[in-house]
């Protein structure tokens, strides 16, 4: 066992964001019932022996990082206040399929490296279960979606503009659906939930899933050397830092558009059963809606025709419209007492988040 003093003299230190009411074990892992675990685990294993989703491999051994779950798990955090990112957007595929593979094959972060796996959409952050989750940039949040094949419980906040940004393997949503947020403001409680961190407890680190979706098409927050600006980005460069409400943030976020046209014919081909209650749900909140089915379309490609995938949902990307998306710039979405930043916990040592 693990002694405080021998994690403090390796870099670690009992985090105090950890809420104080953490929710239920059961909960944190986004287990709801043993009727639902049996159903998913068949789902799981159906596919695996086809090949075409849940995709392991021997290459997938080098995603158990015992180095940064077991403290983790704890309830420890970095002494420096730097969160770990475990792994990076993936540029090879990270914006152009989801299969649930875990392989690392093909894989290329922001510097040209290897801290992501393939297909991998968004940035992994290394936090405690019960670490409050923090909005990235003001925005009203327009979505709770639960799916243990598919991270547990997600929570999207709509930044306005055609900017998303969603956080998943939540243990609880903490704002609900329609309410404003600033930067900053806790939106959920992290947690371990999900599939894909439950069959490899303890060895895979609890983290948030951090993703920004540009019009319905998932992007990477850094920038590779050389790249031009886009919206979505940190604030900071490639150096994530957490904060709370600037003087330059806007009073009030409008929703992003919405095409009902293209929205309704992506929503009609959906041909799942479970999504398609999903849907019905939330058929009188269009906002919500777009929300979803960009989640959907996407995640849970097998439920939609090919033709159907990666749609713009928000119309006619305009230039007033791009020039206001241009502005949306992000910070850390952990809270700003206990976290200063984040780094590139690469296999071999560490390194600032910027590769600098």
């Amino acid at each position: 066992m693990l002694s405080e003093f021998a994690l403090a003299r390796a870099g670690w230190r009992r985090s105090a964001a950890v809420a104080e009411a953490r929710p239920p074990l059961l909960e944190c892992f986004g287990i709801r019932s043993l009727d639902q675990l049996r159903r998913d685990y068949l789902e799981v294993a159906r596919h695996a022996l086809r090949r075409d989703r849940y995709t392991f491999g021997l290459s997938s051994y080098s995603l158990l990082r015992p180095e940064l779950s077991v403290p983790t798990y704890l309830g420890f955090m970095r002494s420096d206040g730097l969160a770990p990112i475990y792994n990076l957007f993936d540029r090879h595929g990270g914006a152009r399929h989801y299969s649930q593979r875990v392989t690392r094959r093909w894989q290329r972060d922001f510097r040209g490296g290897r801290l992501s796996y393939d297909e991998h959409n968004g940035t992994d952050l290394v936090c405690p279960i019960g670490t409050p989750l923090c909005a990235a940039a003001p925005g009203i949040v327009v979505l709770h979606r639960d799916r243990f094949l598919r991270g547990g419980m997600t929570v999207a906040v709509d930044h306005g503009h055609g900017v998303i940004t969603q956080y998943t393997h939540c243990a609880r949503a903490v704002a609900a659906v329609g309410q404003r947020v600033a930067r900053g403001d806790t939106v959920a409680l992290s947690g371990a939930a999900g599939i894909d961190l439950v069959n490899f407890v303890p060895l895979v680190p609890p983290h948030i899933h951090f993703m920004v979706w540009v019009d319905g098409v998932p992007s990477d927050p850094f920038l590779a050397a050389g790249e031009a600006p886009r919206p979505g980005i940190w604030l900071d460069g490639n150096d994530p830092r957490p904060s709370g409400p600037l003087a330059e943030d806007p009073a009030a976020t409008p929703f992003s558009p919405v095409d009902r046209e293209a929205l309704w014919r992506v929503a009609d081909g959906c041909r799942d059963d479970q999504i398609n209650a999903e849907i019905d749900r939330c058929k009188s909140d269009l906002t919500q809606l777009a929300a979803l089915i960009e989640d959907a379309s996407f995640h849970d490609e097998f439920a939609f025709a090919a033709e159907l995938r990666l749609q713009n949902l928000r119309g006619p990307l305009t230039d007033d419209r791009l020039a206001a998306a241009m502005q949306i710039r992000l910070t850390l979405p952990l809270p700003s007492a206990h976290y200063c930043g984040a780094y590139c916990a690469d296999f071999r040592g560490s390194a600032p988040a910027n590769g600098g």
